[in-house]
């Protein structure tokens, strides 16, 4: 079905269903019907959208005229979005004197607004946004650089306001996503969310974007101590896949939480993965070739990159989070080993014990075993 629209005079005409976005924009602009509405929020993902385009090095070089119009609309995204953050607290907020706000100066936009730099003072000491330092420094000289560039002109070197647009770019889809979305109400927030989906894909083409993300994220990651659970992201192929760890309900089955990208945001089941990765156990001249060495749960991928083992793919258990450099098939039973410092013989645990220890060999019955005898 088409989308409805009311002309000034009352006639309603039908939109073709199939037009969606820039092309459903133009044929309302071209039929009169397109009207100048851009609330804060989609004002600022608009400006967000600017930059994308702009900075993505997935379509084109990106020109130093590109970086111009991306920290010029960059900065306008902080600005709306910081006071939509303000406007959510409370809508004296946005006003450069809250002591003198008026309600109907915000509402026909006729108010003195706050500049962004009293914007982050009164997200951090009023609102209780975490800023950081470096961060609220980035903000700052980006604000710098969208006065020098609109104008007096700017001479630096486009790489290099490319980055410190690259750092406040991954603060600002940060932001949205902690402090703006919470606070929105739900068909606002599904747009959002609608939004920064088709970001996402643009987002991860600009290098100085992923650059400043991963730098982040990568902390954190180290600090947490959860390196060696983190994996190349099966969506964005970031390392920063991270696997919940096993949790204490007792299930033999349960191989702990959805793993989370720290990029993209995509959230997938352990299980999930072990199927997006088992594939590589075809053919594999080993029998129970997706068994895990260390915890026995029919857990083991192929292929993975394990943020801790660095860029070479190794084997990987999605219920243990335990890393495999090396696999060889027991000399007895050709069941999975860890082939780490192996010299000689291989055998698994089980094969290396004495024959009366065993338990993992098939068990017959015997007629002995339910008192009969031989003796008629």
């Amino acid at each position: 079905m088409g989308a409805f629209e009311q002309d000034p005079s009352g006639r309603v005409e039908q939109i073709p269903g199939l037009l969606t976005g820039r092309d459903l924009q133009r044929e309302l602009r071209r039929r009169g019907l397109l009207q100048l509405e851009f609330p804060p929020v989609r004002n600022g993902l608009d400006y967000l959208e600017s930059v994308v385009e702009h900075l993505d090095e997935n379509e084109s070089d990106v020109t130093p005229r590109d970086v111009k119009y991306a920290v010029l609309h960059l900065q306008a995204a902080v600005e709306v979005l910081f006071k939509a953050r303000l406007l959510a607290e409370h809508w004296t907020l946005v006003f450069t004197h809250p002591g003198d706000a008026k309600r109907t100066a915000l509402e026909d936009a006729s108010l003195n607004s706050v500049s962004t730099d009293k914007a982050i003072t009164r997200l951090r000491n009023i609102v209780g946004v975490p800023i950081s330092d470096k961060e609220q420094k980035a903000l700052i000289n980006l604000t710098e650089d969208r006065n020098k560039l609109q104008h007096f002109g700017l001479t630096h070197n486009a790489r290099a306001v490319e980055a410190r647009a690259g750092a406040v770019l991954d603060f600002l889809i940060h932001f949205i996503e902690d402090q703006l979305l919470p606070y929105l109400d739900e068909p606002e927030a599904t747009e959002t969310e609608r939004s920064l989906d088709c970001l996402r894909e643009g987002l991860n083409n600009i290098n100085s974007y992923v650059r400043e993300r991963m730098n982040r994220i990568g902390g954190e990651l180290k600090a947490e101590g959860v390196e060696n659970c983190t994996i190349e992201c099966v969506s964005c192929e970031e390392m920063a896949l991270v696997l919940q760890p096993r949790t204490a309900s007792g299930r033999p089955d349960d191989w702990g939480g959805r793993a989370t990208c720290r990029f993209c945001s995509t959230s997938w089941p352990p299980k999930g993965l072990h199927i997006h990765f088992s594939g590589y156990t075809q053919g594999a001249p080993w029998e129970q070739a997706d068994v895990c060495p260390t915890c026995g749960e029919p857990a083991l991928g192929y292929n993975v990159r394990v943020r801790s083992e660095g860029t070479d793919p190794v084997h990987f258990c999605f219920a243990c989070a335990t890393a495999f450099a090396t696999l060889v098939p027991c000399d007895r039973c050709t069941r999975v080993v860890d082939g780490a410092g192996v010299t000689g013989p291989v055998r698994c645990g089980l094969c290396a014990m004495p024959s009366e220890e065993r338990h993992h060999e098939p068990s017959y019955e015997s007629p002995a075993d339910y008192g009969y005898t031989e003796e008629v």
